[in-house]
Parts: structure tokens; sequence; C-alpha cells
């Protein structure tokens, strides 16, 4: 197993809607490649920082006039961060995970990989992860991500916890 990419990296609200690039080369196949990343905090709960912030929503996106009830603002008791990601080989696209657990693990082999990503054999050459910053509700998100190439017997439980 070999450590290809490590990072830690910091997004506030002023990296929404940018895409974060992580180049990395692989300078040998292998088996498979797994990217293990986590990021936090993921859920924003305190109602004086997300009920601005829901109303904001509702007057953007939801017909004019339209307004929250009581009721309604009790549904809404907390706001997500979200970073998704996206992977390709030489710019040639490869999968996307646009999914909402903090903590995720995403194996990519010729013998089939992750939902959402093609099954490819990983070879030499330039790789990269796209990192999408889809919502950073209030303050920072700490974010960590590393990348193993493993060779055939190698299983994923020797990767250590983030």
């Amino acid at each position: 197993m070999k450590k290809l990419l490590h990072q830690d990296l910091v997004f506030s609200v002023e990296d929404v809607r940018k895409n974060i690039l992580l180049p990395f080369q692989v300078d040998q196949a292998y088996d498979s490649l797994v990217i293990h990343f986590h990021y936090g905090p993921k859920y924003i709960r305190d109602k004086e920082i997300i009920m601005p912030q829901i109303q904001a929503c509702v007057k953007k996106y939801f017909p004019a006039g339209y307004e929250l009830t009581e009721e309604d603002m009790k549904e809404y008791t907390q706001l997500l961060n979200f970073v998704t990601l996206s992977l390709d080989k030489e710019g040639e696209y490869v999968g996307c995970a646009h999914r909402h657990p903090p903590e995720q693990t995403i194996i990519i082999s010729s013998r089939g990989s992750s939902y959402g990503f093609a099954p490819q054999t990983v070879t030499p050459g330039a790789w990269r992860i796209v990192l999408h910053v889809q919502a950073v509700v209030v303050g920072t998100v700490d974010f960590t991500l590393d990348a193993y190439g493993l060779e055939e017997g190698e299983s994923i439980d020797a990767i250590p916890a983030l």
C-alpha cells in the first residue's frame, strides 16, 4: 500500500461553489485506488444561525409571497455543510460521489468501483480529485483526504483512520 495523496484543508463560506483541484501522480499500476475523506462539522443546529438562512432561501427559491408558518419552522432543525468529490484520470471522467455522509471511502478498481464511479484499471498517469464545496453554513469546515494505491491482496482494512 502506498499513500499517493494527503490533504488537510479548511473551507469557509467564501469557498462555496468553488472547485478545489487535487492532482496526484500514480507511478505504477495498482489493483485498486482507495480515496478516504472526512469533513466536519457536518450539522449546524444553532437556530439563531440557521433560521435567517432558511428564511433567505425561502425568499429566493419559493414562489413570491410564500411565508413559512410556525409549524413549518419546527421542521427545520439543522443545516448541513456539504463537500462532494469527483475523479478523473488523464482528463477523462471516472465518476463522482454526490453523497451526504461526512466520512466516505471510495474504491476504484477494474473489478468494480464504488457507486457513481466507472470500473477502472488503476494505471500510471495523472489523476485528479476535484472537491466541490457545496455548502459551508457558518465558520469553517475541516477537511482531510488520503488516497492510496493498493496492490493485489492488500486490504482496505489496513488503511489508517482519519
